[in-house]
Parts: C-alpha cells; sequence; structure tokens
C-alpha cells in the first residue's frame, strides 16, 4: 500500500519535472489528483495538490474548488510556505465572489492582505490591493475600487514587478475612461491615455503578455470618444495586428468594428464595406461565430450606416453586400449543421468502439488475473529471496562494523592509557633525579671537606643536619615511589576488600604521630567505628596517610584536624579538613599539572616536601574510580574531599570497568 502511495507522488512530481506548471485538468483529472492526496505525504505536497484542484477548477466546479482551495491553506498553514498560503485563500475568495458572496470574499481578502502585511510582502499586498479594488469594481462602488488601484500600484512601483503593473495600470484605464464616457471631462481622458499607455508599456516588456491587444482597443475607443481620430486609427490598427497574430477571435472583431466606425467618420465608404467583409471571410474560414452573437447588433448598425451613405451609389453594390451577408448566415448554419452531424457520428462510433472494448475486456479478465497471479507471485519470491540474503549479508556486514569498532576503541583507550602512563613515569624520573642528587652531593661535598680537613666540629654539625632533613625528604620520596612502582605491576593490581575506614584513618595517625606531637595538633576522627568501604587497603592507607600528612605540614601550632564521613545524593564524601595557611587559587588550578605541582611550598615549620604525594594520591584515586576535590581559603584552611559511590550496583559498574581498562593497558 505505502509502495501503491510512493507510485502516485512520483508521477506527480515528474508531471510538475516535465511540465514546469501545476498540473491541468487537461493532463491528470480531478479524480487522478485526488488519488494522489494522502496523509502520509507531507503537508507543503499534498497544500500543492489542492491548490491545483482549486485553480484548475474554480471556473468550471466554483463549489469544489473552493473547499479544495480551503484545504489547501490548511495544509500550508502547517508549513513555512506563507505565500502558498496565501495563494489558497485568494482562490478561496475568487471563489466566494463568484458565488455572489461579495462580503465574505472581500473580508477574506482583508486576511490575506494583513498575513502579507505581517510578512513584509511587498508584492503580495500589491496583489491583494488590485483584488480588493477589482470587487469593489464589479460591485459598481468605483469611488472604492480606485483607492485601492492607487494604492496597490505604489507597492506595484516599489516592487518593480512588470505583471502587476500592467494589470493596474490596464485597470486604472478602463476606469478612467468609463468615468470619461459619463463626465467628458478632458482629465478623464487624459487620465485613461496616461494609464492605458503606461499599461502597453509593460505589456510590451513583457512580452508573454497576449492582451495586449485588448489594451490597444480600449486606447483605440478612449481616442475615437475624444474625437482623436488618428490616434484612434492608429491604435486600432495595432489591436488589429495583434489580434490577427493571436487570433484573439473578440479582438479581430472589436478592432475591426472600430476601425469601420472611423472609416465611416472619414467617410470613406469602400474602405468601411472591406473591413466589414474582411471581417465575415475571418469568422467564416476561423468558424468563428459565436463572434456574431456579441457584434451582431453593431454589424446591423454599420450596415445600415453604409447602405444610408452610399444612398446614392449603384444599387450593385448593395446586392453584393447583401449576398456577402446572407452567405456568410448560410455558411454558418452549414457549419452548424456539419458540427452536428459530426458529433453524432463520433458519439456513436465512440459508443460501439467503448463496447467492443468492454467485450475484449471480459474476455481476457481471467487470463490476465491468471497472469497477473503467476507474474507477482514469482515477483514476490525471487523479491523475498534477495531481502533475505541481503538482510543475511547488512547483518554480517553489521557485525564486522562493531567488531572493527570495538577493537578501534579498544586500541585508542590502549593508547591513550599508554601515553599518559609513560608522561607521568617521565616526570617522576626527572623528579627523582633532582631530589637524589642534592643529598648526594651534600654528603659528597662533606666527605671532601672532612678528608681534606676543612670542616670544624661546628660546621661538621650543622651540614649534617640539613643532610639528615635532605635524606628524610628523599627517604619518603623512595617510599611513595616504591609503593606507586609496585601498584604500577600487574602483579600487585587492585585487591578489592571491605575496609574499616575507621582502623585505616587511626593507623595512618598512629604513623604520623611523631609530626603531630611537635605541632601540638589535634586530631579528630568523626568516622564511625563499624563504617566499612570496599577498596584497596594499601592504596586506601597511601592516600588517607599522604592527606593527612599534607594537613598536618600546613597546619599551624595547636590547631585541629578533621576527618569524617558525609552522605551526599548516591555518593560518600570522605573529608580531610584543616585550620592551616590554605592554598592560593592559582597554585589549587596547577596542583595536579605535572609541571607546576614539582614546585612544593614549605610547611609552618619550614618542612620541605618532594612535590609528588598528592599527584600519587591522584592517580590512585582514579585507579580505584573514586573522585577528588579541594577546596581551600588563604589563612583559613583546606579541605580535601574524597568521592566513591554509596550505591553497590554503581561501584561494582566501575569496579568492572577499571578492571577492564588495567587489563587493556596490560595487554
Amino acid at each position: 500500500m505505502l509502495l501503491y502511495q510512493r507510485i502516485k507522488i512520483l508521477v506527480y512530481l515528474l508531471t510538475l519535472l516535465f511540465f514546469s506548471i501545476p498540473i491541468k485538468a487537461q493532463i491528470l483529472n480531478t479524480d487522478s489528483l485526488l488519488r494522489l492526496i494522502n496523509e502520509t505525504n507531507t503537508d507543503s505536497l499534498n497544500g500543492q495538490i489542492y491548490y491545483d484542484l482549486a485553480r484548475s477548477n474554480y471556473a468550471s466546479d466554483t463549489k469544489n474548488a473552493l473547499l479544495w482551495a480551503q484545504q489547501g491553506a490548511k495544509y500550508f498553514s502547517n508549513t513555512s510556505h506563507h505565500q502558498l498560503m496565501t495563494r489558497c485563500m485568494n482562490l478561496e475568495a475568487v471563489c466566494l465572489f463568484i458565488l455572489d458572496k461579495h462580503e465574505e470574499s472581500v473580508k477574506l481578502h482583508y486576511k490575506i492582505l494583513r498575513i502579507r502585511e505581517q510578512h513584509l510582502d511587498t508584492l503580495g499586498m500589491g496583489e491583494t490591493l488590485l483584488n480588493i479594488g477589482n470587487n469593489y469594481y464589479r460591485g459598481h462602488d468605483l469611488e472604492e475600487a480606485i483607492k485601492f488601484y492607487h494604492k496597490s500600484r505604489e507597492y506595484a512601483l516599489k516592487s518593480n514587478n512588470t505583471k502587476l503593473l500592467a494589470s493596474l495600470n490596464n485597470n486604472l484605464g478602463n476606469y478612467y475612461k468609463d468615468k470619461y464616457a459619463e463626465s467628458k471631462q478632458p482629465n478623464d481622458k487624459n487620465l485613461a491615455i496616461k494609464h492605458l499607455k503606461e499599461a502597453v508599456f509593460y505589456k510590451e516588456r513583457l512580452k508573454t503578455d497576449r492582451t495586449l491587444e485588448k489594451t490597444y482597443t480600449i486606447l483605440a475607443h478612449v481616442y475615437y470618444e475624444s474625437t482623436d481620430y488618428k490616434n484612434s486609427l492608429y491604435y486600432a490598427k495595432r489591436a488589429e495586428k495583434y489580434a490577427l497574430t493571436y487570433k484573439n477571435d473578440e479582438a479581430v472583431g472589436s478592432s475591426k468594428i472600430l476601425l469601420c466606425e472611423i472609416a465611416l467618420i472619414n467617410k470613406d465608404y469602400d474602405l468601411a464595406q472591406s473591413i466589414l467583409d474582411e471581417l465575415y471571410i475571418y469568422l467564416s474560414d476561423n468558424k468563428a461565430f459565436h463572434i456574431l452573437n456579441l457584434f451582431d447588433g453593431k454589424i446591423v448598425v454599420l450596415r445600415d450606416k453604409i447602405r444610408n451613405l452610399r444612398a446614392n451609389t449603384s444599387s450593385s453594390l448593395d446586392t453584393l453586400d447583401d449576398a456577402n451577408y446572407n452567405s456568410l448566415l448560410l455558411s454558418r448554419q452549414k457549419v452548424r449543421e456539419e458540427l452536428n452531424i459530426q458529433y453524432e457520428t463520433e458519439k456513436k462510433e465512440l459508443e460501439n468502439a467503448n463496447l467492443k472494448l468492454k467485450n475484449e475486456l471480459a474476455e481476457g479478465k481471467t487470463n490476465k488475473a491468471i497472469i497477473i497471479t503467476v507474474v507477482t507471485s514469482l515477483f514476490s519470491i525471487i523479491l523475498l529471496g534477495l531481502l533475505l540474503k541481503l538482510k543475511k549479508k547488512n547483518k554480517a556486514i553489521s557485525e564486522s562494523e562493531q567488531a572493527i569498532k570495538k577493537q578501534a576503541l579498544q586500541l585508542f583507550n590502549q593508547n591513550n592509557l599508554l601515553k599518559e602512563s609513560e608522561a607521568f613515569k617521565t616526570k617522576l624520573f626527572s623528579i627523582i633525579s633532582h631530589d637524589l642528587k642534592s643529598p648526594i652531593n651534600s654528603l659528597k661535598l662533606i666527605v671532601q671537606m672532612s678528608n681534606d680537613k676543612q670542616l670544624t666540629l661546628e660546621n661538621y654539625a650543622y651540614l649534617m643536619s640539613n643532610v639528615k632533613i635532605e635524606l628524610d625528604v628523599t627517604s619518603n620520596l623512595l617510599e611513595d615511589l616504591l609503593f606507586w612502582s609496585k601498584a604500577q605491576m600487574r602483579s600487585n593490581s587492585v585487591k578489592w576488600i571491605a575496609v574499616n575506614l575507621n582502623n585505616t584513618v587511626e593507623k595512618c595517625i598512629t604513623t604520623l604521630s611523631s609530626s603531630i606531637k611537635i605541632k601540638q595538633l589535634c586530631i579528630k576522627n568523626h568516622i564511625p567505628l563499624d563504617f566499612t568501604i570496599l577498596a584497596d587497603q594499601m592504596r586506601c592507607e597511601f592516600i588517607i596517610r599522604n592527606i593527612l600528612h599534607n594537613a598536618i605540614k600546613y597546619s599551624e601550632l595547636c590547631r585541629d584536624i578533621e576527618i569524617g564521613i558525609l552522605h551526599k545524593h548516591e555518593k560518600w564524601d570522605i573529608y580531610v579538613k584543616d585550620n592551616g595557611i590554605g592554598i592560593s587559587q592559582d597554585h589549587l588550578e596547577k596542583l595536579f599539572d605535572y609541571e607546576q605541582s614539582r614546585r612544593s611550598l614549605k610547611g609552618t615549620m619550614d618542612e620541605q616536601g618532594a612535590g609528588i604525594g598528592l599527584l600519587l594520591c591522584h592517580d590512585f584515586i582514579e585507579e580505584l574510580g573514586w573522585n577528588f576535590n579541594i577546596e581551600s581559603e588563604i589563612g583559613k584552611g583546606t579541605t580535601f574531599h574524597i568521592m566513591l559511590p554509596k550505591n553497590d550496583k554503581e561501584f561494582n559498574s566501575q569496579v568492572m570497568t577499571i578492571k577492564n581498562n588495567k587489563e587493556m593497558q596490560w595487554n
């Protein structure tokens, strides 16, 4: 069903492509267009089809055209095509006018005008004002009509639209022509001529306009009414020329009748009769007898004038004129009879052909149904086989793509881990070489000076105390590096066990008790005695010990350090809070920068550090899948936050992720 709908839409689009105009009833009838409408179509496509239906049928089927125009406007209202929507609304207004609903038509035109004003559609506003003027003009409210014509002309000049300017000037010329016929005021005549000449100018620029002969005829009539027969003759001849070129029967009739009247004014009776004879011949040759219904009265009047004005001439001429006219009437009657006979004959032939075709269709219906069934079945089987094969092939391709993507992602992650690890190791080796160099050089200097007997006991004691401090720092550095290097080895991978956090904190406090006593600090452990987390015992102790050591190092004498745990949403927040000197914002931002973190600040008692303790803590915290955050303010202290998951499922997920990352790193 969906395929059938798509084929219908494709037919519609191809028709648009080949003809470059909306579909007309002559190409696809109304039923064909209606079958193309479907809810699965886009709003723009359904709107275009309804617009084509309304435009093709508004003159012959006005009521349905009104409904189609309304539907088209409704569909276009759901899109951004306001111009197409207003075109549908304009057709709706035209249908209302044809159905003698003039007030509704004018109201709708005003609505269209407001929409086009909102979108600053200058050309559209000009067209709508012209339509409103036409409504008033046809309703014989000429004063209102002229106001809207002039407003429309302003917008037409702004947009410089040749077609709109041609229509407007033509309507204005008609208005002033009718007004001049009543008032005979020279100003009305001049305005009529001015606008009609402008209409001619714009229509000549269009080149595709087929109403130029009508404008020439109107202009010739204005000159005729003002007794300017010379100009009237000039424009009547131009009208005749274009009418004959484009075979516009009505324009041929009106221009030749005007030329005949001018010939009579100039008392050229032979020319007048010749023009009438040419008109008879044209109507007979082109079978345009319907024109006689429009001009019969005028032709009779002109013939009478010619006969009366030529009363003193030979009667043979009158006999010839009568013969021509009677011959034309007989020819017209004969053509009508021939057309009627031809119509009846073709009707019978068509009925016989339809009957024959119906019988042939009935005879071949069964065979065709069998053939269609067999072909359809075979096609369906082949198509099904191809689809299954294609599906299987696509599945294999998809699986291969997924496997390739997975391998690529794995390689990408491994590459990143290797790069990070290599960069970190490079920095550590740089730190080690730098920190080992200083104490070794000091020892070397002491030994050299001792050999040279250049050291006093006082200098010796002073140098040894400094060397001891440097060796303590170096010893702590080596211990931290030794533990970190073991952690990087696969044999010492993360071992997840239940860790009593209170006991771990107490163990770290005991380890650092000497530093705590020297500064007379009070360590407050707020962690519950039975509080247990899932962690790696060694890494957890290392993290707590280094952070606590950092807090002690930068605390003033006789201050408090708090260690506790808080519940935050789905996380546990292990915090270490000191009341020390604090960390500046600039230093805090560079704390985990390998280049900057090496610049360790001295403690409150000039304690010296290697500057890698927090770096290693940060590395271990990431290995465990935890998060690290630091808050600090100069002069008020620092709080270290370690965030770990509270939910077991989330935690187990992080554990599996960490294990996979480790395996990829070692593989």
